[in-house]
């Protein structure tokens, strides 16, 4: 039965054919038993007739191919991208009495030529190599899931389930897979809900802004709960245009406002700007500026690093640092767009200025190279702040091709850490490359766990598992609430087994979740979390690495005077100097 989305009740409506039937998509991809269970031939045949795709199977014999704990999951991996010089699976799912939804870029995306018109778009997408750091956030999410229902204090007698979408770092791939969510549909007919589930109760994602944006105008419509880890555009704290938008990551409006604290803090007043052509630089940057003006301060320059055709503009960009008598330079932007910028500063020989940074580049691995320290050491910034998660490295270390449920991010997964193949099964081991080095599953994940754990990426997973973690307790809040005192009308509680996306949004909008350190997480009436942030210090090592050291806090929610917390000490200027340049 086709059942509409009422964006004027803000909810879904109930598949009137009730709980666990369907009958409007094709039952053959509908069908209980997993399409893995069918061995590695039988699926890559039934794939190409019903779906144009196909599920990568393992090497191992058909009654190897799918553990018993993956059946007892019941896990779901489908793939449909058709037109990809690599086929990758774009959705997995597991069941559970509620969902929560996960939007990744799992694997890097492009567009291989320009629209023309004359053709479907979808054919020029592509998704192309696994990222084996955005891969681990996909974990995160899952190893958040089973935390809690593997503990009986958080929803008692409640089993989460999920929905996750590969987005591959595409705005229409996005789109897809929020659609997907709400409808329940392959090819989704916007405003319809035809699924045997309810849609997640919440969505968690996405990681840029941009992509963000377009998912919450969407959510937004319905009321349907979204919490990104990662999108920190000021944008989204409209809440006339994202009334359902959440984040873990605080918006760029307080790390601005925190940077220039932090130099008037040590009086920096000729400063120089930078700021990428994008809505986190040129937003983040304007923002800096204007405080600065407000707080006495002046601005040398403010250039912008070009996001496309990055080189076209890096000599002047480079020349105008080299001349400028402002010897700090603040840089909004993120790591990989500063590139080319860096080595033109190689090039010129610039060195000597103090640097700081905003959290798209405060701990990035891509310019800690020894070639960009002697410009670098010494920068200081922000960065997300971080707490503990119990367990996760265990549960990282465990993971395995062999007896995981989820083989097909897997094995990418695997081949990408390692660098081997995995044999193919449609040719005999004797006949395959031997110049390959082949993976065996048994190379372990705890010799290269420090390395793939590095300062960023942990610090996005921590903010992945706290969405997860405020989703769970907003759920739990809900289902704890007594008859006559709950927050709609005449008092009344919703039925846990029979609730809507937009009922959840009250829960979320006041969810308290207690940290470790004695904090605790919250949204404002933005959607915002506590604004607080890392000051990390580049240090460079003998050997010419740098080190990221946090040498202290800022907490823009604290008083006035107290926001900035300094281990002055530990800090290390340019050159190793100990003194304030």
């Amino acid at each position: 039965m086709w059942s509409a989305l009422s964006s004027a009740g803000h909810g879904l409506v109930s598949n009137s054919a009730g709980p666990g039937s369907y009958s409007c998509t094709n039952d053959a991809l509908r069908s209980s038993a997993s399409f893995t269970a069918l061995g590695p031939t039988r699926a890559l045949e039934f794939g190409k007739q019903i779906t144009k795709a196909y599920v990568l199977a393992t090497v191992a014999s058909d009654n190897a191919a799918v553990s018993p704990y993956a059946k007892r999951q019941r896990y779901q991996t489908l793939q449909w991208q058709a037109h990809t010089p690599l086929l990758f699976a774009s959705r997995t799912l597991r069941d559970g009495d509620i969902l929560i939804g996960g939007i990744f870029p799992i694997h890097d995306g492009s567009l291989h030529k320009a629209f023309t018109f004359t053709e479907e778009p979808a054919q020029q997408m592509r998704c192309e190599k696994l990222i084996s750091d955005y891969y681990q956030w996909f974990q995160v999410m899952v190893f958040a899931i089973e935390e809690i229902n593997s503990h009986s204090e958080l929803l008692p007698n409640m089993t989460l389930g999920f929905r996750i979408y590969d987005s591959c770092m595409m705005i229409q791939h996005a789109i897809k897979g929020t659609l997907w969510m709400l409808t329940g549909l392959e090819e989704p007919i916007p405003n319809y809900q035809c699924s045997r589930t309810h849609p997640p109760a919440a969505i968690i994602g996405e990681t840029t802004s941009s992509i963000s944006v377009v998912m919450a105008r969407i959510l937004g419509l319905y009321q349907h709960p979204q919490i990104s880890y990662s999108a920190s555009s000021s944008l989204l704290s409209d809440r006339n245009q994202f009334p359902s938008f959440f984040r873990t990551m605080p918006s760029d409006d307080f790390q601005a406002q925190g940077l220039v604290q932090l130099l008037i803090h040590f009086g920096w007043t000729w400063i120089g700007l930078l700021a990428e052509d994008s809505d986190y630089g040129q937003q983040g940057a304007h923002i800096v500026q204007e405080e600065l003006t407000r707080a006495g301060a002046c601005v040398a320059f403010f250039e912008t690093i070009p996001t496309n055709r990055v080189e076209s503009n890096t000599f002047h960009i480079a020349w105008v640092i080299k001349n400028s008598t402002a010897n700090v330079v603040v840089i909004f932007s993120t790591d990989y767009i500063m590139i080319p910028l860096l080595d033109e500063l190689v090039q010129q020989r610039v060195t000597g200025k103090t640097w700081v940074s905003t959290d798209g580049w405060t701990t990035s691995t891509l310019l800690s190279d020894e070639k960009y320290s002697e410009i670098l050491s010494g920068t200081l910034g922000f960065d997300i702040n971080s707490g503990h998660v119990h367990s996760l490295g265990e549960y990282f270390t465990k993971i395995n091709p062999l007896n995981s449920p989820d083989y097909f991010y897997i094995r990418q997964f695997w081949e990408v850490v390692f660098g081997c193949k995995w044999p193919d099964p449609e040719v005999p081991l004797n006949m395959q490359n031997s110049t390959t080095v082949m993976c065996t599953g048994n190379e372990k994940l705890d010799s290269v766990y420090a390395h793939l754990n590095n300062f960023t990426t942990f610090r996005i997973k921590y903010n992945i598992y706290t969405a997860v973690r405020a989703t769970a307790n907003a759920l739990h809040d809900m289902m704890s609430c007594r008859s006559g005192s709950g927050p709609f009308y005449n008092g009344i509680c919703v039925d846990s087994a029979d609730f809507q996306p937009w009922q959840l949004l009250h829960y979320i909008r006041n969810v308290r979740l207690p940290r470790k350190d004695i904090t605790e997480v919250f949204f404002d009436k933005d959607g915002n979390p506590p604004p607080r942030y890392d000051i990390v210090n580049w240090q460079k090592w003998p050997q010419g690495t740098v080190w990221h050291r946090k040498v202290g806090e800022y907490d823009g929610s604290a008083p006035i005077g107290e926001t900035l917390l300094f281990n002055v000490s530990a800090l290390l200027w340019t050159k190793g100097s100990r003194k304030v340049r």
